[in-house]
């Protein structure tokens, strides 16, 4: 995954003004409001360069002219830049303050994704139809922050407290939600209980849809897959346990070998995922995904950059938060196994990404309730 920095073949107004607003929307997109001691500097000093060609080529327009346009654009190229070159001196500060601070900051954010996931699954949805093994996957993920937090809570840094108790009420919540789901799932008629397993075995299939077919085996996250098949063999469990209790149903003995066929399927691409993932190096999986998240970028781009909100598709745009999930956490694996510059930077680039999706998520959502 590459950055490209684009040049100006002359300097109109429109070209100016272009050039401009893509690097207003890309430093929005990698400095604005995030935690500093993750920033890219080398990305930082691209945009500086860019914003000031613009600075030249607008004093060149202008050339001691007075158009308002031009002169309005410098103003806000200038304003700009002098900005833009103080968060640079605050990023190298606080780079400078250490590991401990980037750590902190990394696992900030990692935890607000992990908000952001049980808030687009789970949220004031109906119990029944939730996936208790997604939620487990997000209590896992706090854990794993909650941990990490308090080490460096425990070599010293004092600013972390605050972020622990965050992730803590949040576990409790989480683990609380677990339970609810799992009695609401097993409440209800045998007949009521058919449709929902019917149902829930419906959802594990979409997810299969949206991540593993058709998608190059390398760039699948194993983990997800296990975490499908686990889930529809409690279901298939689940639907045996109504049958063996007496319920009397067509429809329920065909949903079993429906879901007993998939799982033969799945579990079988399972194999074959591990397989295709061994016979890759570091380096070529970590091209894989790069391009895997430039696709899921691009996604975005097309569908929902600078469109109306009213008008977009929620489902898809959580799809592509849950896409750049994937591709975030095996990044991340990457990092801690046999950490390389470049898989570093895509992380990155992947998790400002998927912050910026998450909040874009819920101005769509608020756009189209208010509609």
């Amino acid at each position: 995954m590459t950055r490209t920095v684009s040049a100006m073949s002359n300097t109109s107004f429109k070209d100016l003004q272009n050039q401009a607003k893509d690097v207003y929307k890309r430093y929005e997109a990698h400095f604005g409001g995030k935690a500093r001691a993750t920033r890219d500097l080398d990305l930082l000093d691209e945009l500086l360069d860019e914003l000031d060609d613009v600075v030249d080529g607008a004093k060149q327009s202008l050339n001691g002219g007075r158009n308002p346009a031009m002169v309005s654009l410098l103003e806000m190229a200038k304003k700009n830049l002098k900005v833009y070159r103080e968060e640079r001196e605050a990023i190298e500060k606080a780079k400078a303050e250490g590991p401990s601070s980037k750590e902190a900051s990394r696992l900030v954010t990692e935890a607000n994704l992990t908000f952001g996931r049980y808030y687009r699954h789970f949220a004031n949805e109906n119990r029944r139809t939730r996936d208790p093994g997604l939620l487990t996957e997000l209590i896992v993920e706090l854990e794993r922050i909650r941990g990490q937090m308090q080490k460096l809570a425990d070599a010293g840094d004092d600013s972390i407290g605050s972020d622990i108790e965050v992730v803590e009420t949040n576990l409790g919540m989480y683990r609380d939600e677990f339970r609810a789901i799992e009695q609401a799932q097993q409440s209800g008629t045998a007949e009521e209980q058919a449709d929902i397993w019917a149902s829930l075995a419906n959802d594990q299939f979409g997810v299969y849809r949206a991540h593993f077919a058709g998608k190059p085996r390398p760039t699948r996250r194993p983990a997800l897959l296990e975490r499908v098949v686990s889930q529809l063999k409690r279901i298939h469990k689940a639907m045996f346990e109504l049958k063996q209790g007496g319920l009397v149903s067509q429809g329920n003995e065909r949903n079993m070998e429906i879901v007993s066929k998939n799982l033969e399927v799945y579990e079988s691409e399972l194999k074959e995922i591990r397989k295709a993932r061994e016979s890759v190096t570091t380096e070529q999986l970590v091209g894989s995904l790069g391009a895997a998240a430039n696709e899921v970028m691009a996604e975005y781009r097309e569908d929902f950059a600078g469109e109306n909100r009213k008008t977009r598709d929620l489902e898809q745009l959580g799809l592509i938060c849950d896409r750049l999930c994937e591709i975030a956490y095996q990044m991340r694996a990457i990092q801690r196994d046999e950490p390389t510059d470049i898989n570093e930077k895509n992380l990155n680039i992947v998790l400002d990404s998927w912050t910026l999706y998450e909040s874009e998520y819920k101005k769509v959502e608020q756009a189209q309730a208010g509609a």
